[in-house]
């Protein structure tokens, strides 16, 4: 697969994992443009060992830990305030609220599994855990998200 195909099969998905984490759009784009970047250098050294999927995520969490290091994410993701259209949306002003308020690595674990589809033993791949540990944090992280979603 050429890097090109990379970026085209991945950079939404690796986009829209670094919006749910850290809730800000701008330092969103700012790390998916970070993580194509370290991909491009890093794509002589990718033996096939793990997916391109596993691969590229793993790079992009590299990027999240070490903007995190250095504060960038110290204050909570922003939650849009609108106008609700319907009950439909309020529910989902809700959930995005709710899931705002989860700890970074819950909302990591439920944007790999839960939205990007990542089966749990690619995302502890990714993350770097055993999988029993990745299914056990996503348990922990559905939970805390039902209880901040009051449900």
């Amino acid at each position: 697969m050429e890097l090109e195909d990379v970026f085209r099969a991945f950079q939404r998905q690796v986009f829209a994992y670094f919006l749910r984490v850290v809730g800000n759009r701008a330092d969103a784009e700012e790390l998916t443009q970070e993580t194509f970047v370290r991909a491009c250098s890093a794509a002589i050294r990718f033996r096939g060992d793990s997916s391109v999927k596993t691969w590229i995520f793993g790079i992009a969490r590299r990027v999240l830990f070490e903007a995190s290091r250095a504060g960038l994410f110290e204050r909570p993701p922003e939650v849009e305030d609108r106008p609700a259209v319907s009950a439909d949306h309020d529910e989902r002003i809700d959930l995005e609220r709710a899931f705002a308020r989860l700890g970074v690595s819950d909302r990591e674990a439920l944007m790999l599994v839960d939205v990007l589809g990542f089966e749990p033993s690619e995302a502890a791949v990714t993350v770097g855990i055993k999988p029993e540990a990745m299914r056990v944090r996503l348990h922990r992280a559905r939970g805390r998200l039902q209880e901040a979603y009051g449900r």
